[in-house]
């Protein structure tokens, strides 16, 4: 009996110092970590994904990646909170089959299935932030744009984290949130009631806040990023490319596809510009 006592003890005693050697998260949920400002979506690591019924035997679900845009908020006002994001349609998928499916064109001149082999950006933007009692959650009401139509959408959204990037200090916070859209709303009306209508979306939001001297500079110097919007959707040929430096200005430029590794320094006069593998459609671009 002691000695099954003392293995117990030891045991403990060694479980608390393995726990006291772990290191800190560098998120927290707390939301005093919080300094007011502007903060740009971390493309990386933001996520949106939707789920639709099938047939009634199994779900679809897929994610978009690649977004971009800006949180601004204040934590002694964040009811004041704005929310800008632009998410590419490039959907990612574990069947080819279902992915060519959602991007075919129509056929024999119809409206194509779902969204068309060259769909714009969908982008939502906040109107109002109702926050919730424990100030970690909200209720944000805005305009999703999608498919060309614009409709107002809900968001259900919780503070997960913040505090200090460790790959590249950027200062981070992070959300995780829950909508539901009805896809007709937006005139993808393919396949219902046996596709469902509703599409269930989930969010993994993080946003990074540059330091003062790292922020894009207005002018030359700047990658003017916004400026790529005549080429989305198109290949990035070289001739596409010269067109692309020329139109921004940008000094240097990458051309990226989806989880390609790139390096965590932050330059304003760098363009990176998003592809689709395979065919180089580009989908999105950002400075840094």
């Amino acid at each position: 009996m002691r000695k099954t006592a003392l293995g117990v003890g030891v045991a403990a005693l060694v479980s608390a110092a393995a726990i006291a050697q772990m290191p800190a998260m560098p998120g927290v949920a707390d939301p005093a970590r919080v300094t007011a400002g502007t903060y740009r979506a971390d493309a990386g690591h933001t996520l949106v994904s939707w789920t639709v019924d099938h047939f009634g035997f199994s779900d679809y679900f897929g994610l978009f990646g690649d977004v971009s845009g800006t949180l601004t908020i204040d934590p002694a006002n964040p009811s004041a909170a704005k929310v800008d994001v632009t998410i590419p349609i490039n959907p990612t998928v574990a069947s080819k089959g279902l992915r060519d499916h959602l991007l075919r064109p129509g056929k024999d001149g119809k409206a194509p299935d779902f969204f068309g082999p060259e769909p714009s950006p969908a982008r939502f933007v906040s109107r109002t932030v109702t926050v919730g009692s424990s100030g970690t959650t909200a209720y944000i009401l805005g305009d999703l744009t999608l498919n060309g139509v614009t409709r107002p959408v809900a968001i259900q959204a919780e503070f997960t984290g913040a505090g200090a990037n460790p790959m590249n200090k950027a200062e981070t916070v992070g959300f995780s949130g829950k909508s539901m859209i009805k896809r007709s709303d937006f005139g993808i009306n393919y396949g219902i009631p046996m596709v469902s209508d509703e599409v269930e979306l989930t969010i993994a939001a993080a946003f990074e806040k540059a330091a003062p001297t790292e922020q894009p500079s207005e002018g030359a110097a700047a990658c003017n990023a916004d400026k790529i919007a005549p080429w989305v959707g198109k290949a990035a040929t070289e001739a596409v490319r010269a067109d692309i430096l020329k139109a921004t200005g940008a000094r240097t430029a990458r051309w990226l596809y989806p989880n390609s590794p790139v390096t965590m320094d932050y330059r304003p006069d760098r363009l990176n510009v998003t592809m689709d593998t395979g065919t180089d459609v580009i989908r999105s671009a950002r400075c840094g």
